[in-house]
């Protein structure tokens, strides 16, 4: 694994959804190869080297984890960004879980039922800003 700098746990923390911050999204294959893109909102960065990303909606990319698939999240304002790429985890109990499920509970009045949380650990990272030359900064 390795540590995200400051400006991009930054980027991609939005652990209360809010609507004014850029949407997460998080990229993965299903066992046919098959590419897979979901929007995020509740993201909240856990130490230096894992994403914590809650899950109400995307059980496409739930099951691509719990299947192998590797992960790629990105995150962009014009014209600054990155990509984190990693490995899954899909957590549906615990004190990760737990967090989250309050989170969404308070940020949605009941209306949105969590169902579990991905844990993403960081093993690369990559600035997207337009520019020539080596993109991985980890």
């Amino acid at each position: 694994m390795v540590a995200m700098p400051d400006d991009v746990k930054n980027i991609f923390d939005n652990p209360e959804c809010d609507k004014q911050k850029a949407l997460t999204w998080v990229s993965t294959v299903t066992e046919d190869g098959d590419p897979h893109l979901a929007p995020v909102c509740f993201v909240k960065s856990i130490g230096n080297d894992k994403l914590l990303i809650g899950v109400s909606f995307i059980s496409k990319t739930a099951s691509n984890i719990k299947n192998g698939s590797r992960v790629a999240v990105g995150n962009a304002v014009y014209p600054n960004g990155y990509m984190i790429k990693g490995s899954g985890e899909v957590i549906e109990t615990g004190k990760y879980f737990d967090d989250f499920k309050e989170r969404i509970n308070k940020r949605f009045g009941g209306k949105i039922k969590p169902k579990a949380v991905l844990l993403v650990s960081v093993e690369e990272i990559y600035h997207l800003k337009p520019a020539e030359g080596k993109k991985r900064i980890a």
